[in-house]
Protein backbone atom coordinates (compact mmCIF):
# COMPACT_ATOMS: atom_id res chain seq x y z
CA UNK A 1 0.00 0.00 0.00
CA UNK A 2 1.28 3.46 -0.91
CA UNK A 3 0.79 6.36 1.45
CA UNK A 4 0.65 10.09 0.92
CA UNK A 5 4.00 11.70 1.68
CA UNK A 6 2.80 15.20 2.62
CA UNK A 7 2.43 15.42 6.42
CA UNK A 8 -0.71 17.52 6.07
CA UNK A 9 -2.36 14.87 3.91
CA UNK A 10 -1.84 11.92 6.23
CA UNK A 11 -5.00 11.31 8.24
CA UNK A 12 -4.58 9.15 11.33
CA UNK A 13 -7.45 7.73 13.35
CA UNK A 14 -6.49 7.25 17.01
CA UNK A 15 -8.64 4.89 19.06
CA UNK A 16 -8.22 2.50 22.00
CA UNK A 17 -9.98 0.22 24.46
CA UNK A 18 -9.14 2.01 27.73
CA UNK A 19 -11.53 4.86 27.03
CA UNK A 20 -11.48 8.42 25.77
CA UNK A 21 -9.89 9.82 28.94
CA UNK A 22 -7.01 7.35 29.27
CA UNK A 23 -3.44 8.62 29.57
CA UNK A 24 -2.37 6.09 26.95
CA UNK A 25 -4.74 7.56 24.37
CA UNK A 26 -3.39 11.05 25.05
CA UNK A 27 0.16 9.76 24.52
CA UNK A 28 -0.84 8.06 21.24
CA UNK A 29 -2.45 11.28 20.02
CA UNK A 30 0.67 13.29 20.83
CA UNK A 31 2.84 10.81 18.92
CA UNK A 32 0.46 10.73 15.95
CA UNK A 33 0.18 14.54 15.78
CA UNK A 34 3.90 14.74 15.07
CA UNK A 35 3.33 12.63 11.96
CA UNK A 36 0.06 13.84 10.46
CA UNK A 37 -3.48 15.07 10.93
CA UNK A 38 -5.40 13.27 13.65
CA UNK A 39 -9.02 12.37 14.35
CA UNK A 40 -9.79 10.82 17.74
CA UNK A 41 -12.62 8.32 18.22
CA UNK A 42 -12.49 6.12 21.31
CA UNK A 43 -14.95 4.36 23.63
CA UNK A 44 -16.71 6.68 26.06
CA UNK A 45 -15.67 4.41 28.96
CA UNK A 46 -13.22 1.67 29.87
CA UNK A 47 -13.65 -1.27 27.47
CA UNK A 48 -10.57 -3.39 28.10
CA UNK A 49 -10.52 -7.07 27.09
CA UNK A 50 -13.54 -6.63 24.81
CA UNK A 51 -11.73 -8.04 21.79
CA UNK A 52 -13.62 -7.22 18.61
CA UNK A 53 -17.01 -7.63 20.25
CA UNK A 54 -20.16 -5.89 19.00
CA UNK A 55 -22.24 -5.80 22.20
CA UNK A 56 -25.77 -4.47 22.02
CA UNK A 57 -26.54 -1.58 24.35
CA UNK A 58 -29.33 0.98 24.54
CA UNK A 59 -27.00 3.90 23.92
CA UNK A 60 -25.04 2.26 21.07
CA UNK A 61 -24.03 4.77 18.44
CA UNK A 62 -24.29 7.85 20.64
CA UNK A 63 -21.25 10.02 19.94
CA UNK A 64 -20.22 12.74 22.38
CA UNK A 65 -17.96 15.57 21.25
CA UNK A 66 -15.44 16.29 24.00
CA UNK A 67 -12.54 18.68 24.50
CA UNK A 68 -9.66 16.44 25.50
CA UNK A 69 -6.66 17.54 27.54
CA UNK A 70 -3.70 15.63 26.11
CA UNK A 71 -1.03 17.71 27.83
CA UNK A 72 -0.10 20.10 25.01
CA UNK A 73 -1.51 23.27 26.56
CA UNK A 74 -4.77 23.49 24.62
CA UNK A 75 -7.60 20.93 24.46
CA UNK A 76 -8.20 18.94 21.28
CA UNK A 77 -11.53 17.83 19.85
CA UNK A 78 -12.30 14.15 20.29
CA UNK A 79 -15.29 11.86 19.88
CA UNK A 80 -16.44 9.50 22.60
CA UNK A 81 -18.29 6.56 21.05
CA UNK A 82 -20.82 4.71 23.18
CA UNK A 83 -19.74 1.19 22.24
CA UNK A 84 -16.90 -1.30 22.16
CA UNK A 85 -13.40 -0.68 20.76
CA UNK A 86 -14.48 -2.37 17.52
CA UNK A 87 -17.45 -0.04 17.28
CA UNK A 88 -15.26 2.99 18.08
CA UNK A 89 -12.96 2.13 15.18
CA UNK A 90 -15.91 1.40 12.89
CA UNK A 91 -17.69 4.68 13.65
CA UNK A 92 -14.39 6.53 13.38
CA UNK A 93 -13.69 5.16 9.92
CA UNK A 94 -17.20 5.03 8.46
CA UNK A 95 -18.75 8.17 9.95
CA UNK A 96 -16.63 10.45 12.11
CA UNK A 97 -13.55 10.93 9.91
CA UNK A 98 -15.62 11.38 6.70
CA UNK A 99 -17.86 13.93 8.41
CA UNK A 100 -15.10 15.87 10.19
CA UNK A 101 -12.20 15.49 7.75
CA UNK A 102 -14.01 14.68 4.52
CA UNK A 103 -12.54 11.21 4.02
CA UNK A 104 -11.54 7.93 5.60
CA UNK A 105 -8.29 7.80 7.57
CA UNK A 106 -5.13 6.50 5.92
CA UNK A 107 -4.12 4.51 8.99
CA UNK A 108 -5.40 3.71 12.47
CA UNK A 109 -3.45 3.79 15.73
CA UNK A 110 -5.02 1.67 18.47
CA UNK A 111 -3.61 2.38 21.92
CA UNK A 112 -1.53 3.08 23.78
CA UNK A 113 -2.83 0.20 25.86
CA UNK A 114 -2.23 -0.02 29.59
CA UNK A 115 -0.48 -3.40 29.69
CA UNK A 116 1.20 -5.58 27.09
CA UNK A 117 -0.71 -7.46 24.40
CA UNK A 118 1.39 -10.52 23.59
CA UNK A 119 0.95 -14.20 22.87
CA UNK A 120 -2.47 -15.79 22.55
CA UNK A 121 -3.87 -13.21 24.98
CA UNK A 122 -4.27 -10.83 22.02
CA UNK A 123 -7.53 -12.52 21.02
CA UNK A 124 -9.25 -10.93 24.01
CA UNK A 125 -7.58 -7.55 23.57
CA UNK A 126 -9.77 -4.58 22.73
CA UNK A 127 -6.66 -2.82 21.42
CA UNK A 128 -6.18 -5.61 18.88
CA UNK A 129 -9.94 -5.78 18.31
CA UNK A 130 -10.03 -2.14 17.19
CA UNK A 131 -7.02 -2.76 14.91
CA UNK A 132 -8.76 -5.78 13.37
CA UNK A 133 -11.91 -3.74 12.78
CA UNK A 134 -9.84 -1.11 11.02
CA UNK A 135 -8.13 -3.69 8.82
CA UNK A 136 -11.48 -5.27 7.97
CA UNK A 137 -12.59 -1.82 6.79
CA UNK A 138 -9.51 -1.62 4.55
CA UNK A 139 -7.54 0.77 6.74
CA UNK A 140 -4.15 -0.56 7.92
CA UNK A 141 -3.44 -0.31 11.62
CA UNK A 142 -0.78 0.04 14.28
CA UNK A 143 -1.56 -1.38 17.73
CA UNK A 144 0.67 -0.08 20.53
CA UNK A 145 0.81 -1.34 24.13
CA UNK A 146 2.85 -0.42 27.18
CA UNK A 147 4.15 -3.23 29.39
CA UNK A 148 3.30 -3.06 33.08
CA UNK A 149 5.60 -4.95 35.44
CA UNK A 150 3.88 -6.60 38.43
CA UNK A 151 0.58 -5.99 36.67
CA UNK A 152 -1.81 -7.63 39.12
CA UNK A 153 -0.20 -6.11 42.21
CA UNK A 154 -0.51 -2.60 40.71
CA UNK A 155 -4.01 -3.04 39.25
CA UNK A 156 -6.10 -0.95 38.71
CA UNK A 157 -4.32 2.38 39.34
CA UNK A 158 -0.85 1.55 37.88
CA UNK A 159 0.86 4.38 39.73
CA UNK A 160 4.16 5.69 38.31
CA UNK A 161 3.40 4.25 34.86
CA UNK A 162 4.81 6.43 32.08
CA UNK A 163 3.79 6.25 28.43
CA UNK A 164 6.78 8.30 27.26
CA UNK A 165 8.64 5.47 25.53
CA UNK A 166 5.47 4.08 23.95
CA UNK A 167 4.57 7.56 22.70
CA UNK A 168 7.93 7.78 20.95
CA UNK A 169 7.43 4.28 19.57
CA UNK A 170 4.03 5.29 18.18
CA UNK A 171 5.61 8.11 16.21
CA UNK A 172 8.51 5.91 15.10
CA UNK A 173 6.34 3.09 13.77
CA UNK A 174 3.88 5.42 12.08
CA UNK A 175 6.79 6.95 10.19
CA UNK A 176 8.16 3.48 9.43
CA UNK A 177 4.84 2.31 7.95
CA UNK A 178 4.36 5.52 6.00
CA UNK A 179 7.86 5.23 4.53
CA UNK A 180 8.14 1.48 3.97
CA UNK A 181 4.56 0.23 4.03
CA UNK A 182 3.53 -2.86 5.96
CA UNK A 183 5.80 -5.91 5.93
CA UNK A 184 4.83 -8.34 3.17
CA UNK A 185 1.48 -10.07 3.79
CA UNK A 186 0.93 -8.17 7.07
CA UNK A 187 -2.23 -6.17 7.76
CA UNK A 188 -1.13 -4.48 10.97
CA UNK A 189 1.73 -4.23 13.43
CA UNK A 190 1.43 -5.16 17.09
CA UNK A 191 3.99 -3.13 19.05
CA UNK A 192 4.73 -3.84 22.73
CA UNK A 193 7.06 -1.47 24.56
CA UNK A 194 8.96 -2.41 27.76
CA UNK A 195 8.26 -0.39 30.89
CA UNK A 196 12.02 0.12 31.31
CA UNK A 197 13.70 2.90 29.33
CA UNK A 198 14.22 1.92 25.69
CA UNK A 199 14.92 3.83 22.50
CA UNK A 200 12.44 3.52 19.59
CA UNK A 201 15.17 1.90 17.50
CA UNK A 202 15.77 -0.79 20.11
CA UNK A 203 13.24 -3.31 18.76
CA UNK A 204 12.98 -6.82 17.37
CA UNK A 205 10.58 -8.15 14.77
CA UNK A 206 8.89 -11.11 16.46
CA UNK A 207 6.35 -13.87 16.05
CA UNK A 208 3.29 -14.42 18.22
CA UNK A 209 4.03 -16.69 21.19
CA UNK A 210 1.78 -19.76 21.36
CA UNK A 211 0.62 -19.35 24.96
CA UNK A 212 -1.07 -16.50 26.83
CA UNK A 213 0.78 -13.52 28.23
CA UNK A 214 -1.71 -13.17 31.08
CA UNK A 215 -1.97 -16.58 32.80
CA UNK A 216 -4.97 -17.31 35.01
CA UNK A 217 -3.95 -18.33 38.53
CA UNK A 218 -5.52 -21.12 40.62
CA UNK A 219 -8.75 -20.10 42.33
CA UNK A 220 -8.95 -20.65 46.10
CA UNK A 221 -11.94 -22.12 47.85
CA UNK A 222 -14.66 -19.48 47.78
CA UNK A 223 -18.39 -18.81 47.95
CA UNK A 224 -19.78 -19.02 44.40
CA UNK A 225 -22.60 -16.69 45.36
CA UNK A 226 -20.13 -13.82 45.78
CA UNK A 227 -18.20 -11.95 43.07
CA UNK A 228 -14.60 -12.94 42.50
CA UNK A 229 -11.89 -11.71 40.14
CA UNK A 230 -9.48 -14.35 38.84
CA UNK A 231 -5.91 -13.19 39.29
CA UNK A 232 -3.60 -13.14 36.30
CA UNK A 233 0.15 -13.34 36.28
CA UNK A 234 2.63 -12.34 33.59
CA UNK A 235 5.83 -13.74 35.10
CA UNK A 236 7.68 -16.25 32.92
CA UNK A 237 10.36 -18.88 33.21
CA UNK A 238 12.73 -19.83 30.40
CA UNK A 239 10.49 -22.70 29.30
CA UNK A 240 7.51 -20.36 28.86
CA UNK A 241 8.72 -18.47 25.80
CA UNK A 242 10.57 -19.22 22.60
CA UNK A 243 13.45 -17.07 21.38
CA UNK A 244 12.14 -14.81 18.65
CA UNK A 245 8.63 -14.52 20.10
CA UNK A 246 6.94 -11.34 21.27
CA UNK A 247 6.96 -12.47 24.91
CA UNK A 248 10.64 -13.45 24.75
CA UNK A 249 11.71 -10.13 23.24
CA UNK A 250 9.69 -8.08 25.72
CA UNK A 251 10.18 -10.09 28.89
CA UNK A 252 13.69 -11.53 28.56
CA UNK A 253 15.51 -9.27 26.09
CA UNK A 254 13.79 -6.09 27.33
CA UNK A 255 13.31 -4.81 23.79
CA UNK A 256 10.27 -3.49 21.99
CA UNK A 257 8.48 -6.35 20.26
CA UNK A 258 7.06 -5.66 16.79
CA UNK A 259 4.84 -8.46 15.47
CA UNK A 260 3.45 -8.26 11.92
CA UNK A 261 -0.05 -9.77 12.02
CA UNK A 262 -2.69 -10.62 9.46
CA UNK A 263 -6.46 -10.85 9.67
CA UNK A 264 -6.21 -14.11 7.72
CA UNK A 265 -5.97 -16.83 10.40
CA UNK A 266 -5.98 -19.74 7.94
CA UNK A 267 -3.51 -22.56 8.64
CA UNK A 268 -1.58 -23.39 5.45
Amino acid sequence: MKYRSDKNEILILVTNDDGIHSDGLAAAVRGAMRVGEVVIAAPNEQQTAMGRAYPSRKDLGVIDTVQLDIGIGTPVEAFAVHGSPGYAAAYGIAEIAPKIKGRKPDITVSGINTGANCGTSITSSGTIGAALESVDMKVPALAVSQEILNFDDRWPEFETLSFHNAERATEYWLRYILEHGMPKDADFLNVNVPEAAVEPEDYLFTFLETHPYYKAQPVPQRDWRKPYRIRFDSEFGDKDAHKGSDIYALHFERKTSVTPLTIDMTKR
